[in-house]
Parts: C-alpha cells; sequence; structure tokens
C-alpha cells in the first residue's frame, strides 16, 4: 500500500469513529439520564425493639446432677429487630443477653454465672415462644471453684430459658416478653 491510500484510509477511519461517536453519546446520556430518573427499588424497612425484664427460676438437682437446686434471678436484655422486604417473608432477629442473671445454690450459697447469649433469626409471627438452652457454673469467685479455674466451665450444666415474645403487627414493634428458666 502506498502512503497516499494509508492517508485515505486513515481519515476514513477517522470520519466513521466520529460520526460513531456522535451517535452513541446521546443514546448514552439518554440512558443515564433514564436510570438517574427511574424509580428506585424499594427497601427493606426494620423495627428495631430492646426490653429489659426480670426472669427467675430453678434447675432442680435431680436434673443437673448438681448436689442442690440453683435458684436464678436478673436481668435479661432482649433486642428484636423486624426486617420487612418486598421480596422476602418478613423476618425478625432476635438477641438475648442473660449474662446479668445469677444463680445461688440453695444449700451451700455458691453463685453460679452463666453464658445465657444468643442471636437467632426467625420467621416475623405475632406470638414467637423461643426455647434456648446455656451453660452455667460455678464463678470462678465463689468457694466452688478456685479463683480464675477453668474447672468450672469444663463441669458447666445446662439451663433452659423460655421466652415468650409479642409482636404489634402493623408497627412490628415488640409489645411484651415474659422468659422463664428451668432445665431441660
Amino acid at each position: 500500500m502506498t502512503n497516499e491510500s494509508l492517508n485515505s484510509l486513515k481519515v476514513g477511519m477517522e470520519r466513521t469513529m466520529k460520526t460513531s461517536l456522535r451517535m452513541v453519546l446521546p443514546v448514552a446520556a439518554g440512558v443515564l439520564g433514564a436510570l438517574l430518573l427511574a424509580v428506585p427499588p424499594a427497601l427493606a424497612q426494620t423495627t428495631t425493639s430492646t426490653f429489659t425484664i426480670q426472669v427467675s427460676g430453678t434447675a432442680s438437682a435431680l436434673k443437673t446432677g448438681l448436689p442442690e437446686t440453683v435458684k436464678f434471678s436478673g436481668p435479661l436484655v432482649i433486642t428484636t429487630t423486624v426486617v420487612t422486604d418486598p421480596v422476602l417473608p418478613p423476618g425478625v432477629v432476635v438477641s438475648v443477653d442473660g449474662r446479668g442473671v445469677v444463680g445461688t445454690g440453695q444449700k451451700t450459697g455458691t453463685v453460679y454465672d452463666n453464658e445465657c447469649e444468643a442471636r437467632l433469626t426467625r420467621l416475623f409471627r405475632p406470638a414467637d415462644t423461643i426455647n434456648l438452652t446455656f451453660a452455667f457454673f460455678p464463678a470462678p469467685s465463689s468457694t466452688a471453684a478456685a479463683a480464675g479455674s477453668l474447672g468450672a466451665v469444663l463441669s458447666s450444666k445446662t439451663g433452659l430459658l423460655t421466652l415468650n415474645l409479642t409482636y404489634d403487627t402493623t408497627t412490628t414493634a415488640l409489645t411484651s416478653a415474659a422468659a422463664a428458666i428451668g432445665t431441660l
């Protein structure tokens, strides 16, 4: 190919590219404008409720194998987050913190700590009953366990927390919470 034919080809290609660019820019601007003006998709909505309730109950010696019945009492913190989505069925995340609940041995006075914490995802319903198991063990500062000893934790027993939750179906807020402690 000669220089003249190469220059002619180059000029032709530049002209084609400029024409194509003039056609593509308005189309791209129109698509971008339509995307910006389009109605955004509906987003999920959330409602969060927090309740602190006093809970009590007993873990019987017969069911735990301990030499005494343990009586529990203290604050239980319940946080619920209900998520409503236009596409998915409504759900609720239930967070439970019962670490403030303390057990006391009825014969020896031994103090029992626990690991009653949970985070559950459930379908949203007007009323919900949840059964949670939790570990309890002599507190490291109690006479039944040496300070800082893992022995108390390793010999933990199982308790049962039963929660009864009620929601307002219109606002999806938690309206009442009740709980009891026992054993399996």
